[in-house]
C-alpha cells in the first residue's frame, strides 16, 4: 500500500507546483492587463481634462470624477454589490471563510469598473483590486483542475502574493505582504508555492513592461548623520499620527457617508465631485498618483510642492474612502507617505544645508506610512529595500516603520479593512479558532532542550558553558529549578565587554515580562506576548519551576507539523 501512497502524493505535489505557477503566470497577465486598462482610462478621461485651460478645465476635472463615479454607483449597486468595500476586507474573509467571496461576477465587476473609477481621477489606487482580481483566478485555476477546498483556500495567498509581485516586481514583498495581510500560512507547500507564485508573476511583468521598466521606479538613497536618525524619528512618528488619524476618521466618515447619503450612485457622484475639487488646485493627487510617488522618492519635488501634495493627497484620499469609491489604499498610502517624508526632508535640508538627500526621508516615510496603514511593518520595511536594491536606509527605515506601526495602531486599533470586517460580523477570534494552532496547549509547543543557571553563576562560567550553543535569554532558577529571572544574550555581551566577567546572573537578571504555563492555549499565550511586545518568553509549571522555553522557531516548528497534518488530509 505504501509503494502505491507514496507515488501518487509526489505526483500530487508535483501537479500542485504546476498549479502554483501557472497561478503565478495567469495572475501576472491579468495584472499587466489591468494596469494598461487603468492607463487607457486615464487617457480617455482626465488627460483630455487636465490638457484644456481656463474655465472648462475646472468644469471638466469637477465633472469626469463626479458623473464617471455616479455612473460607477448605478452599475455597482444594480449588477455586482459585492464589489463595494474594501478590497483586502473580501480577499481576507475569502481566505478565512469561503472563497466564493470570490466568485466571478466579483471578479469581472472589478477589473472592468476599477480601472474606470481611477482613470477618472479618483485617489486610490489598484493594488487592492489587482489583489482580488489575481486570488480569484489563482482559486478559478485550481477550481477548474477539480482540487479540494483546502487548495483552493491556500490558492488565495498565492493570488495575493502574484499580484503584488507583478505590479512592483517585488516577489518577497509580496509573499510577506500575504502572509501578514492574511494571518499567514506556515504550510511548506502553500507557502512555497506562494513564492513561486510571485516570482513568476514578476517575471511576467517585466517580460511584458514597456522598456522593462518599473510601475514605481526608485533609486538608492543615503544618509551620513547620526543626528538624521531623530529625522527619520520624527518621519515616523509623523506618519504614525496622520495613518492613524486616517484611519479613525476615515471610518467614522465613511459609516455617516452611508447612513445619510444611503443611494450608491449620488454618495459616488459626491464623492467624485469633491475629489475633483481638490483636483483643480493640485491635479497631482488624482488618479493612482505612481509618478509623482516616482518623482518624490528620487529627490523630486520641493517644500511648497511635497506640503500641498501631501495635503491634498490625504483629503481626496479620505474623502474617497468615505464615499466608497472604486479603488485601494495601497498606492495612497505610498504617495502620502512618500510625500510626508520629502516634506520633512526638504525642510531638513533647509536647516541643515545640501548633505541631507530629501529623498532617503520620502523612502522611509513611504514605508513607514504604509506599515500604519496597512499593518504590514515587514512588507513595508521590504517594499522599500526591493524597490531601490539598497540596504543603506535599513536601520532609518526599520526605527520609523516601528514608530509609525505601534503610534497608528495605537490611535486606531483597527485598519479600514479590518474595520468592514468587524462591520459584516467577521472577527479575527472566529478564525483563530479554525487555526490548527487553536487546538494546542503551551506543553506541546514549547522547547525543552534549555540551558538554566544559578544566580550565583558567574559570567565567566556561564560564557564557557554556552560556547558551543548560544540563546537569546537563559532562565536563571533557584535550587528548585524555580524561576527567577532571565539572562540576556546582550547582558552577557555587555558584560564582557566591560571585562566584568566575576558579575553573577543574580546580578544582570531581570524579571520576566510574561511567564507561560504548560496548560495554557497557545492563543492566550500569544495575545500576552503581543501586549507585552515580546516574541519569547519562559514556561513554568504550576509550581513555577521552569519546563520549557517559547520561541518564534517553536512557532514555526509547531505551525508546520499541524499545517502538515492538514496536507497530508488534503492530498490522500
Amino acid at each position: 500500500m505504501q509503494r502505491v501512497v507514496q507515488p501518487l502524493t509526489r505526483l500530487s505535489r508535483r501537479i500542485l507546483l504546476l498549479i502554483f505557477i501557472a497561478a503565478g503566470l495567469v495572475s501576472g497577465l491579468a495584472a499587466v492587463l489591468f494596469h494598461r486598462w487603468i492607463e487607457l482610462s486615464r487617457r480617455l478621461f482626465l488627460s483630455h481634462a487636465l490638457a484644456t485651460h481656463g474655465p472648462l478645465r475646472v468644469v471638466l476635472l469637477i465633472a469626469i470624477p463626479c458623473l464617471t463615479a455616479a455612473a460607477l454607483g448605478y452599475v455597482v449597486q444594480r449588477f455586482a454589490p459585492s464589489t463595494l468595500g474594501a478590497n483586502l476586507a473580501r480577499v481576507r474573509r475569502s481566505y478565512a471563510e469561503d472563497v466564493s467571496h470570490l466568485d466571478p461576477r466579483t471578479i469581472a465587476a472589478t477589473f472592468i469598473l476599477t480601472p474606470l473609477s481611477l482613470g477618472s481621477g479618483a485617489p486610490l489606487g489598484p493594488e487592492g483590486p489587482t489583489i482580488v482580481v489575481t486570488s480569484g483566478l489563482s482559486v478559478w485555476v485550481a477550481k477548474t483542475l477539480g482540487f479540494p477546498r483546502k487548495v483552493l483556500r491556500g490558492m488565495v495567498p498565492v493570488g495575493t502574493a502574484a499580484g503584488i509581485a507583478a505590479i512592483f516586481r517585488t516577489p518577497i514583498t509580496g509573499v510577506v505582504f500575504a502572509l501578514e495581510e492574511l494571518f499567514g500560512t506556515s504550510s511548506r507547500s502553500i507557502l512555497g508555492g506562494t513564492l513561486i507564485a510571485a516570482v513568476a508573476a514578476a517575471v511576467v511583468q517585466q517580460g511584458l513592461a514597456p522598456h522593462n521598466e518599473r510601475i514605481l521606479p526608485a533609486a538608492a538613497a543615503s544618509w551620513t548623520h547620526v543626528w538624521e536618525l531623530a529625522v527619520f524619528a520624527l518621519v515616523g512618528v509623523s506618519a504614525g499620527v496622520v495613518s492613524g488619524s486616517v484611519l479613525r476618521v476615515g471610518a467614522q466618515l465613511r459609516e455617516r457617508f452611508r447612513m445619510r447619503v444611503p443611494s450608491v450612485p449620488l454618495r459616488f457622484g459626491i464623492g467624485g465631485a469633491a475629489v475633483g475639487l481638490i483636483g483643480v488646485f493640485t491635479p497631482s493627487m488624482l488618479g493612482v498618483g505612481y509618478e509623482t510617488t516616482s518623482l518624490l522618492v528620487r529627490g523630486g519635488g520641493s517644500l511648497l510642492f511635497d506640503a500641498e501634495a501631501f495635503g491634498a493627497k490625504t483629503l481626496g484620499f479620505l474623502i474617497a474612502a468615505s464615499a466608497g469609491l472604486l479603488g485601494g489604499t495601497f498606492a495612497p498610502s505610498l504617495f502620502i507617505g512618500a510625500s510626508l517624508g520629502a516634506l520633512v526632508g526638504h525642510a531638513a535640508k533647509l536647516v541643515a544645508g545640501a548633505s541631507v538627500d530629501s529623498s532617503a526621508f520620502a523612502l522611509v516615510g513611504m514605508g513607514a506610512y504604509f506599515a500604519g496603514t496597512l499593518r504590514a511593518p515587514i512588507a513595508a520595511v521590504l517594499i522599500v529595500l526591493e524597490l531601490t536594491n539598497d540596504y543603506a536606509l535599513m536601520i532609518p527605515l526599520m526605527l520609523g516603520v516601528a514608530l509609525s506601526h505601534a503610534i497608528s495602531h495605537a490611535i486606531a486599533p483597527l485598519s479600514l479593512e479590518e474595520d468592514q470586517l468587524e462591520h459584516e460580523g467577521y472577527h479575527h477570534e472566529a478564525h483563530a479558532a479554525r487555526d490548527p494552532l487553536a487546538r494546542l496547549i503551551v506543553r506541546e509547543l514549547m522547547g525543552t532542550g534549555l540551558r538554566t543557571f544559578s544566580r550565583t553563576t558567574t559570567i565567566a562560567e556561564i560564557v564557557e558553558a554556552t560556547r558551543e550553543s548560544r540563546h537569546r535569554f537563559y532562565p536563571i532558577v533557584d535550587e528548585d529549578r524555580r524561576l527567577l529571572g532571565l539572562l540576556s544574550g546582550d547582558s552577557i555581551a555587555r558584560a564582557l565587554r566591560e571585562e566584568r566577567l566575576a558579575s553573577t546572573a543574580g546580578e544582570l537578571m531581570e524579571l520576566p515580562a510574561v511567564a507561560a504555563r504548560g496548560d495554557e492555549p497557545v492563543y492566550e499565550l500569544f495575545a500576552r506576548m503581543s501586549a507585552a511586545s515580546i516574541d519569547r518568553c519562559p514556561v513554568v509549571d504550576d509550581s513555577d519551576r521552569v519546563i520549557g522555553f517559547v520561541s518564534p522557531a517553536d512557532l514555526i516548528r509547531a505551525r508546520f507539523r499541524q499545517q502538515e497534518m492538514l496536507d497530508d488530509d488534503t492530498l490522500s
